[in-house]
């Protein structure tokens, strides 16, 4: 009879332990941040002079030099310099899933390298320029920058995604 109640007692406080976990109330999730990302590069593209020479190549051009499949976006601003004298790019863009980060970061690792065999034998300022062009992602956003400052451009990114 010891041993009933034994395995009784045992089996109850089993039973109060897992319904006590179930309880438990869950993690909180941090809020996903929901900034347009026009208003993201026109912020970014104030920052420097260098990138007022810069447009849209257009999507097909774009594609082409990076292979980005434009329907992970959800939206982008993929902006380049107009004349092939200056290195700077800055590219943002959202996803419409995290999961194809590495995907769209692949594409714009592409574009940058392929800015830096530009400027390899051209011009040595811009080479070194377009040596520290940085990609950093944030959430669902992904930047891509070459400018005299990328280190600010990526700073300030951040500082516009940050969770209010």
């Amino acid at each position: 009879m010891k041993q009933l109640n034994k395995a009784l007692l045992i089996a109850l406080a089993l039973v109060l332990a897992l319904a006590a976990a179930g309880c438990a109330s869950k993690p909180a999730q941090a809020p996903e941040v929901n900034v347009p990302v026009s208003d993201i590069a026109e912020d970014l593209l104030s920052l420097e002079d260098q990138f007022s020479s810069m447009g849209d190549f257009g999507q097909d051009a774009i594609a082409e030099m990076t292979g980005l499949d434009f329907s992970l976006l959800s939206e982008y601003s993929l902006n380049d310099a107009l004349m092939n004298v200056k290195s700077h790019i800055l590219y943002v863009a959202k996803l419409n899933d995290v999961k194809d980060m590495d995907a769209v970061k692949a594409a714009f690792q592409k574009r940058l390298e392929m800015m830096q065999e530009v400027f390899a034998t051209y011009l040595p300022d811009q080479y070194e320029i377009a040596m520290n062009g940085k990609i950093v992602d944030n959430g669902k956003y992904v930047l891509l920058v070459v400018s005299e400052d990328s280190q600010a451009v990526v700073d300030r990114f951040n500082e516009l995604l940050k969770a209010e």
